[in-house]
């Protein structure tokens, strides 16, 4: 994130900064380090591949209006063949990670049980499958492919609605810029270990009212019943898919006083979380099928907002008053449009 900083200090206050963009190459840096440790050679290649498939999961596409006639019209419209080129680059690639991963180890053996702090998660993976365990190859690549999938774009989507709603509340971006400069007054850089260790509760509640707004995945992954059930009254079939709707609980007037505005403070004194107990509030879903990414994303969001908002002071460019808060349809219901900000330098004051 330091890196990125020094990116945005260098293009100065006169040139706007695709925010959009800066947060999906930030979410996509961490998820690689945490998977493979470095970028990969054709990781261009590879993320285009992904995106590619998201696309393809994202809404209904001719072949899934037709179930008889599926595998017909997979190929007639050329979804098959697209389908099995995402396939191909991204067994490929990941197939080749593995295999760089496995030569490192047995070059320098007895590295990754000496230096665990070096270890990425294909490193892991490959232990657990050379140790005997039930991890096949083809499971290896599927986990690896999930952590992409799953951890780019929501994380990125968060943030980038995030500092689309603070844009929108000046009161909201005073009140948090205000909290996030006062706990490390004097600090000329933040880092990791500074924000553990303080206490930023405004900004907690702020990523809780955002993700209430705006869930990473607006219709949860669905699921399906086992039985035959009744549920207030309703038949449920055995073998039913469902489908919740988390973007709508989330702005219910039955559970959220003023459901769309953006209030932080409605969390104040609130027993609310991310655990999925409450189910007026499911973000990340609940029960055993409960998001595993929820350890992972928080600490992201609330370090890339910290560095963002103590050296940064951001503003619309000139002649727009209003943001642009039109979503994208899809799995992530992500802006329609990047958001452009200028970033004028924050200069942090001595002790």
């Amino acid at each position: 994130m330091a890196s990125r900083v020094e990116r945005i200090r260098a293009v100065g206050p006169s040139v706007p900064v695709d925010v959009s963009a800066l947060f999906y190459d930030m979410a996509i840096s961490i998820v690689s380090c945490a998977s493979f440790g470095k970028k990969q050679r054709n990781a261009d290649e590879y993320l285009s591949a992904i995106k590619t498939g998201i696309s393809l999961a994202s809404g209904f596409k001719i072949p899934d209006l037709f179930p008889t006639w599926r595998t017909v019209l997979a190929a007639v419209t050329g979804m098959r063949r697209a389908l099995e080129n995402v396939h191909r680059i991204v067994d490929s690639t990941l197939e080749e990670v593995i295999e760089e991963r496995r030569g490192a180890a047995r070059e320098c053996k007895g590295r990754l049980d000496m230096e665990d702090n070096e270890e990425n998660l294909v490193d892991v993976l490959i232990k657990l499958h050379e140790q005997g365990g039930h991890l096949s190859r083809n499971s290896i690549k599927s986990v690896i492919f999930d952590m992409f999938t799953a951890g780019t774009g929501t994380l990125a989507s968060s943030l980038n609605w995030g500092m689309s709603e603070l844009m929108r509340n000046p009161r909201v971006m005073t009140k948090l810029q205000g909290e996030i400069r006062e706990a490390f007054h004097g600090k000329a850089t933040v880092g990791e270990g500074d924000i553990q260790v303080s206490n930023l509760p405004y900004l907690r509640l702020f990523i809780k009212e955002t993700l209430r707004l705006h869930p990473p995945v607006p219709l949860l992954v669905p699921r399906e019943s086992i039985d035959m059930c009744e549920v207030n009254g309703y038949t449920i079939p055995a073998r039913s898919r469902i489908v919740v709707n988390a973007w709508a609980i989330g702005r219910d007037p039955k559970y959220w006083d003023d459901p769309e505005e953006f209030k932080p403070e409605r969390f104040e004194g609130n027993k609310v979380d991310f655990a999925g107990t409450s189910y007026e509030y499911l973000p990340f879903g609940a029960g055993r099928r409960i998001c595993p990414g929820i350890t992972y994303a928080l600490p992201v969001l609330e370090i890339a907002l910290v560095q963002l908002l103590y050296h940064f002071n951001w503003s619309l460019p000139k002649g727009v008053t209003e943001v642009d808060m039109e979503e994208e349809p899809g799995l992530g219901a992500r802006r329609m449009t990047p958001l452009l900000l200028f970033a004028t330098p924050f200069v942090v004051p001595l002790l």
